[in-house]
């Protein structure tokens, strides 16, 4: 359990230079047409090669013809995706939890810390709050928000789902509704939203011992400002991940999708996250470039409803 300190923390996101959390490394990035790609379904899917770094994968997304072969892919799958002729019970609301700052006995727990990723825009435990029975994770001038899961809350085979609804994006901004994570073993599967880019999914490994990106996948490409998601991560540790959208699975992947085998295999425990990639060890072609805000202006991500399910 962390107590008094900060407590571990997810690398920060997509690096101008190497592999979190080894030191920046130096080296020429390599071409979007020299990594391998695969195609299931209708979407499209990269699977990368083993050193593979965080620049490097920069690099291929955001390289506008990757990005648009991927777009044209994902726009016919957002329409699968956001069709809603799924019937969904309703989640469990937040009514009944108590956030208390550094209290990770307790099932969630603000967070308040400085990460360089952020450039300022720190974690402030202000920023999270229940409001009639929902969770809502507010960026300001200078302040991110997340909520961690308890310290007693990772497993190696669960789904976790969230109803959430986004708030307006701008370039720079990062909604996370939904990210597992394991800092010690390296290992993460993401749900982003990536300023006005859209959605990507990312499942990370350890490889030769740093946090690494062994797939990635673009869908719901464009601008989702204000849009409303049912969002699930089933995780079977060293099996399969799958990521649904309103109840539709959006992928399955497994060992074999993904570099070299490499696939997370730990306990994982969730996180919620509103962030602002600011910092300059940032590159504004995955985001794009942050513009601050004006001290009254507040973005407002709202997450409805949460769910884990031990499978």
């Amino acid at each position: 359990m962390w107590r008094g300190k900060k407590p571990p923390h997810r690398a920060a996101r997509l690096l101008k230079d190497g592999a979190c959390p080894a030191p920046r490394r130096q080296g020429r990035i390599e071409r979007p047409d020299r990594v391998r790609r695969r195609r299931q379904g209708q979407g499209g899917q990269w699977r990368l090669p083993m050193n593979y770094t965080r620049r490097k994968l920069l690099a291929l997304l955001a390289a506008s013809t990757a990005v648009q072969s991927v777009a044209s892919q994902a726009l016919a799958e957002s329409v699968v995706a956001g069709s809603g002729d799924v019937a969904l019970d309703k989640l469990p609301d937040w009514a009944d939890v108590k956030l208390q700052l550094w209290k990770y006995s307790n099932p969630f727990a603000p967070s308040q810390w400085s990460e360089p990723k952020l450039g300022g825009y720190d974690w402030k435990a202000a920023n999270v709050k229940i409001v009639d029975g929902a969770l809502q994770l507010t960026v300001s001038e200078k302040a991110s928000a997340e909520v961690i899961s308890g310290s007693n809350s990772a497993s190696a085979s669960a789904k976790w789902e969230v109803d959430v609804t986004l708030p307006t994006m701008k370039p720079g901004l990062i909604a996370a509704p939904l990210w597992i994570f394991n800092d010690k073993a390296h290992e993460e599967v993401d749900f982003e939203i990536v300023g006005t880019r859209g959605l990507q999914l990312t499942v990370w490994a350890n490889v030769d011992n740093q946090h690494k990106a062994v797939w990635v996948k673009w869908i719901l490409v464009g601008d989702l400002s204000g849009k409303r998601y049912r969002l699930g991560l089933q995780y079977e540790a060293g099996k399969r991940v799958v990521f649904s959208i309103d109840g539709k699975e959006a992928a399955v992947v497994t060992p074999a999708d993904t570099t070299g085998g490499a696939f997370p295999n730990k306990p994982m425990q969730p996180y919620f996250d509103l962030w602002v990639a600011a910092g300059a060890i940032m590159d504004p072609r995955w985001a794009g470039k942050w513009e601050p805000m004006a001290p009254s202006e507040r973005l407002v991500m709202t997450v409805h409803g949460y769910r884990r399910t031990d499978i």
